[in-house]
């Protein structure tokens, strides 16, 4: 089974530019908690999630009027793409213990989001298991 089979499509996404609180209007109303950021191509430079906006802008006591993206997002970027085997979509979640990861076509522009949910829906249920227990398992990684 390919990646694009599994992923959600129609990814909302924000310029570096963008303020945090347009970020978290953005969550908000579509209901994620993890926004890829593009540069002006539309290629993706990194991702934020409700997390960074947490840790890196609220409890710091930022204004999150004022605080851009640029200087708040995740730069550690998870990709596949929609071509690839979701097998490789898992191995790679459980190496960089995120929990969702990006879906990018050949120019590098985010086309949809692979999630553990989309991964459940899709594994056996042995496997979900062991995917779910590598990514979240105490350690260093990325929080996506």
């Amino acid at each position: 089974m390919r990646c694009e089979e599994i992923m959600t499509k129609g990814v909302a996404t924000l310029r570096r530019e963008a303020t945090v609180q347009e970020a978290a209007r953005l969550m908000a109303e579509k209901d994620v908690g993890f926004v890829p950021v593009v540069d002006n191509s539309g290629a993706v430079v990194g991702v934020l999630t409700d997390r960074d906006i947490v840790v890196r802008v609220v409890a710091k006591g930022s204004d999150v009027k004022t605080s851009k993206l640029a200087d708040v997002y995740s730069r550690d970027l998870v990709c596949c793409s929609p071509q690839d085997e979701v097998s490789k979509a898992r191995q790679l979640m459980q190496e960089r213990k995120v929990s969702r990861m990006l879906v990018c076509d050949e120019r590098n522009r985010p086309v949809g989001v692979i999630s553990l949910q989309d991964l459940a829906h899709s594994e056996a249920e042995g496997e979900i298991g062991k995917t779910v227990r590598e990514v979240k398992e105490e350690g260093v990684g990325a929080v996506h």
